[in-house]
């Protein structure tokens, strides 16, 4: 589909969703994207860099003043949508809104109003009821293939990575319903495109849901894990939702009076089951054949379509990027055209409105309340000096770090992009919170000069191609060595990653004195900055009191077990290895690396010293999957290769990429066998200019880094959850346990 207007817009937001927003809109006719709106400008640039748009600002204001647009899609946290979609009605910009399209009923129905006042298109970016399934799933009814629907069910059952990565200060772990308005309203917008909308009378009369588990985050927030609702639509509903889940599963079962039709959202697959003309023993068979053809079929099309697409001769044929396209496509028809839209205003208004009831009419809502409080003292201007400021203090290291500094005694300053809804760790007299961009160099600054001395933890978010990846974590890390020198701070500790070294060879001894990787450029582009940083620091900030840490595979309370130094983790069950994984990995719990930060802020005769941070206990990757297999009872795999293999594979992606013509690097073997962690360390140094002594008993290491992440129950309350619970012993001859 194409829009024939011609449309200049503007993105509000330059994050992840952005790009795709970009790329969908620059496939489009009569589309010109002229600017970026983000308060972090970097990002802005970043992003107008990325997909040539000529403009970029700090705030819509800039924006309405400085350039003209006549549409806007709002790509920002959802507690932001009111008000900036708000501001665009108001000056007569048609508007598509990232779901959910507001917080509330109230606030949807008010933007409602407002489109109207000024004739002006409003819409809400529910792309998943443009979903390919979704579109056999209505050729289907249309054909009447099951006859007339009776009942549906569905599941949405899914994996969560702001769960797994503890990122709890995301907005919709802020309050229980936030999780339905930014995951629920995707199965549920599906079933009202099919089935119509619910109307207040009949959620009031005909929905039931039932909170069958809930979960409390670290910081003390309710988190809905799982909730089953019962009612009607047109027809009868069962909707099943449940997040956090390991095994992926959004299908939708439309039961028919001639037949049953399957939706997998998950794989892609649309399947109808019905009669056939023969008697029952032999119907059964011909209708699995029936069925298992249409599987084949339907799979044999999914592999060519991606073939094609990797050789570059077939557009993306991604259902994710496919649903993003039509949906705004069609935002754009509607604005030209006039005619009607699915996922207009009013559609959005009602996916927040059935969210609201869900939640509140839950059984068991009233165990939906903080144990903790969710406030947080944000710096102000007259705030108070503080002994370690810790940039990046709210990650998996950071709060280890921070709860040993206060164990000492230190005061704290904690710098972050989101400090909301943090645990009560950071909720302490001698703790202040800043809200603050590592790639900014006026916030750097303002905090760096109020602090005795620093820890950098941050990675400046890097994501995206060479020169952004660069900006976050090579510039970043020289704008607060910048600043600790112009403040004076006692000491700055810097905490990189062994990633910057090459360790490809088990002939190699890695030591303090090991510089970093001669040949960075051979590198991918997060070791490639980590090697640009530590050469930076450890040879251009002559005469500053700095140290460079860098830690091994840390692990640990808050960490992943799917550590990529591991392996490659596959859909969450199987690590696809750098190697045949024998060799020792460079381990180290977090604890530990912890309190090799707080030594590394006092000790004598360390400045301009890299110190590498790995622990006694090495287990292989064979043994180490072995070991999570066994303490938290999941069937974890271990698939072995030869890194040569590793790179012909590499090698042969890259070619077809080339032949097709696209522009694409050379894989490294050098990265490959990098990756592998095939060298050995001697932290002998370490341990004596740090007076550091790691974890060295297995039993030990096993019940900080394995079993810290067996959770109880998810209805159990957190004073109920079981205590100093004795070890699971380690698993016998791992790498044979492994290897089966």
């Amino acid at each position: 589909m194409t829009a024939k207007t011609d449309n200049k817009v503007i993105l509000i937001g330059a994050g992840y969703i952005s790009d795709v927003h970009a790329a969908a809109l620059r496939s489009l006719d009569g589309i010109r994207l002229c600017a970026v709106v983000d308060p972090n400008l970097s990002a802005a640039q970043a992003l107008a860099e990325r997909h040539h748009i000529p403009l970029f600002f700090s705030t819509v204001e800039q924006a309405l003043a400085e350039t003209e647009f006549t549409a806007a899609h709002v790509l920002t946290p959802p507690n932001l949508h009111y008000a900036l979609a708000s501001q665009l009605l108001s000056h007569g910009k048609h508007v598509l809104v990232e779901k959910p399209l507001a917080e509330t009923e109230e606030e949807c129905e008010a933007l409602i109003s407002l489109a109207q006042q000024h004739d002006v298109t409003l819409a809400v970016n529910q792309n998943f009821i443009f979903h390919p399934v979704m579109e056999r799933a209505k050729q289907h009814l249309a054909n009447n293939d099951i006859g007339p629907v009776k009942s549906v069910s569905l599941r949405y059952e899914m994996p969560l990575r702001q769960l797994t990565a503890g990122q709890f200060s995301h907005w919709m772990f802020r309050q229980p319903v936030n999780l339905l308005l930014e995951q629920a309203v995707h199965p549920l917008s599906q079933l009202m495109s099919l089935f119509g909308r619910p109307t207040a009378q009949s959620m009031a009369n005909k929905m039931l849901s039932k909170l069958s588990q809930i979960q409390r985050l670290s910081n003390g927030q309710p988190f809905i894990q799982r909730l089953d609702a019962i009612g009607e639509l047109d027809i009868p509903v069962h909707f099943t939702f449940a997040m956090g889940q390991d095994f992926p599963v959004w299908e939708m079962q439309i039961t028919g009076e001639d037949g049953c039709l399957r939706l997998d959202f998950v794989r892609q697959q649309a399947i109808v089951q019905s009669r056939s003309r023969f008697l029952p023993a032999l119907d059964t068979a011909v209708t699995a054949c029936t069925q298992a053809g249409s599987l084949l079929s339907q799979g044999l099309r999914q592999f060519t379509n991606y073939a094609l697409t990797t050789a570059g001769l077939k557009a993306s044929q991604d259902p994710f990027l496919l649903s993003m396209k039509t949906s705004i496509s069609q935002f754009y028809q509607a604005i030209s055209t006039g005619q009607p839209l699915l996922h207009d205003g009013e559609f959005g208004c009602d996916l927040v409105a059935l969210c609201h009831y869900l939640a509140s009419q839950t059984q068991g809502a009233d165990r939906l309340t903080a144990t903790t409080p969710l406030g947080n003292h944000a710096i102000e201007d007259d705030f108070q000096p503080f002994d370690v400021l810790v940039i990046g203090g709210t990650g998996f290291i950071g709060r280890h770090v921070v709860e040993q500094l206060l164990a000492k005694h230190y005061s704290v300053g904690v710098m972050a992009r989101n400090i909301q809804a943090l645990p009560a760790l950071y909720h302490q007299p001698t703790v202040q919170l800043i809200q603050g961009d590592v790639c900014d160099p006026a916030a750097l600054d303002e905090a760096v000069q109020r602090a005795t001395y620093v820890i950098n933890l941050a990675h400046g978010g890097a994501s995206g191609d060479w020169e952004a990846i660069k900006r976050a974590m090579v510039d970043s890390a020289r704008d607060i060595a910048q600043a600790c020198q112009t403040h004076q701070i006692t000491r700055l500790v810097h905490l990189g990653s062994i990633a910057s070294l090459y360790l490809g060879s088990d002939r190699i001894m890695i030591h303090s004195d090991t510089p970093p990787d001669p040949a960075a450029d051979q590198r991918a582009h997060y070791a490639r900055a980590k090697a640009m940083a530590d050469h930076l620091l450890l040879h251009e900030s002559k005469g500053q009191d700095l140290v460079v840490l860098r830690p091994g595979i840390v692990v640990g309370q808050g960490g992943p077990v799917n550590h990529t130094g591991v392996g490659f983790f596959n859909n969450n069950q199987y690590f696809i290895g750098w190697n045949l994984g024998h060799n020792p990995l460079p381990f180290v719990l977090a604890k530990d690396v912890a309190s090799a930060t707080v030594s590394a802020l006092t000790v004598p005769g360390i400045a301009g010293r890299s110190l590498n941070l790995v622990g006694d206990v090495r287990p292989s990757a064979r043994e180490y999957v072995a070991m999570i297999s066994k303490g938290l009872g999941r069937p974890y795999r271990y698939v072995p290769q030869f890194t040569f293999w590793l790179y012909l594979q590499e090698l042969g992606k890259w070619a077809i990429k080339r032949l097709s013509g696209r522009n694409t690097l050379l894989p490294a073997l050098r990265d490959l066998r990098s990756r592998a962690l095939n060298a050995r360390f001697d932290t002998s140094v370490e341990k004596r200019l740090l007076n550091w002594q790691p974890v060295s008993d297995w039993d030990c290491f096993y019940q900080h880094a394995i079993l810290v992440h067996r959770t109880p129950p998810a209805t159990m309350p957190a004073a109920e959850a079981p205590r100093n619970e004795k070890p699971v012993p380690l698993p016998v001859q791992a790498d044979k346990v492994a290897s089966e």
